[in-house]
């Protein structure tokens, strides 16, 4: 047998060196994961919140009135984790919950006042964040970067 029909065939294996980890493309997406949530909730602790708080009070500025399954789906946390967040939101009077006129067996979220007030005061250090996560890197690859790591969401949503 050929060596390259061997290679074929042959179980994949796991990297040898740190070199060839760092060089997996899911190795580095989920190291940035972990290593830019890190910043990111240092970052917002200066406003008081984490990201599982800064995503849920963002996704419901962009659409109002949303459950709590909706939410967790959008800001892609576990639900106990986000069901957990919304309660404590509500309690602090971020959100409120309510039955929409029309169908009661619905229970939404909603941003109020202080919610809203608090996304605008801390969308600046997610702005700084951002920035930063860029920094050096020419627009065009930054584009690439966003189109390829949207197909890689698309392939893996795909996959069940």
């Amino acid at each position: 047998m050929a060596k390259t029909e061997a290679a074929a065939t042959e179980r994949p294996q796991p990297p040898e060196t740190q070199d060839a980890l760092e060089r997996n493309l899911s190795y580095l997406v989920n190291r940035l994961s972990a290593v830019g949530q890190a910043a990111q909730n240092r970052r917002l602790a200066a406003c008081g919140v984490n990201t599982v708080t800064l995503r849920t009070l963002s996704v419901l500025y962009i659409q109002d009135g949303l459950t709590v399954n909706e939410i967790t789906a959008r800001a892609f946390a576990e639900q106990s984790t986000a069901s957990r967040a919304i309660d404590s939101m509500v309690n602090a009077g971020l959100l409120e919950r309510r039955i929409p006129p029309g169908d009661q067996r619905r229970r939404e979220i909603g941003l109020t006042p202080a919610g809203r007030a608090l996304l605008l005061e801390c969308w600046p250090h997610m702005a700084e964040h951002n920035a930063r996560l860029v920094e050096g890197i020419d627009t065009a690859d930054i584009e690439v970067c966003r189109r390829v790591l949207a197909r890689m969401i698309e392939n893996v949503r795909a996959q069940g």
